[in-house]
């Protein structure tokens, strides 16, 4: 896995050439990221610093798959996507860690997706 949207953007859209839906595609990519950030996080006690780093940069790649979902019917997704899909208090919360880990140069988001470079501005 390579952690950067724009690469998943076209593969999103090459399974959609191929008349695939993308929810399922978008769950299944989370789902990955999620086992390689649980495999990472068992080596916590070790070079701490790379783990850390790494990390952070899987959780704002998920933030980002998680942004990139909003754009379709949260009944396409499994029960527990759909509820982080509709808890719009724990996205803020997400949203806002990893604006600040962007701030401070941890955050390893790619700038080429406009989700991250301006934010959804609230009604």
């Amino acid at each position: 896995m390579d952690f950067e949207v724009p690469k998943f953007k076209e593969r999103l859209e090459q399974e959609r050439l191929k008349g695939n839906a993308p929810a399922p595609f978008i769950q299944q990519e989370i789902r990955l990221a999620e086992e390689v950030k649980e495999g990472i996080s068992e080596e916590n006690g070790h070079a701490t610093e790379f783990v850390s780093e790494a990390i952070n940069r899987i959780d704002t790649y998920i933030f980002q798959l998680h942004e990139l979902a909003k754009e379709h019917s949260p009944a396409d997704f499994d029960l527990d996507q759909q509820t982080y899909l509709q808890d719009e208090r724990m996205h803020e919360r997400i949203g806002n860690r990893v604006e600040r880990l962007k701030e401070q140069g941890e955050a390893n988001a790619s700038t080429e997706d406009p989700l991250l470079r301006n934010p959804p501005q609230e009604e």
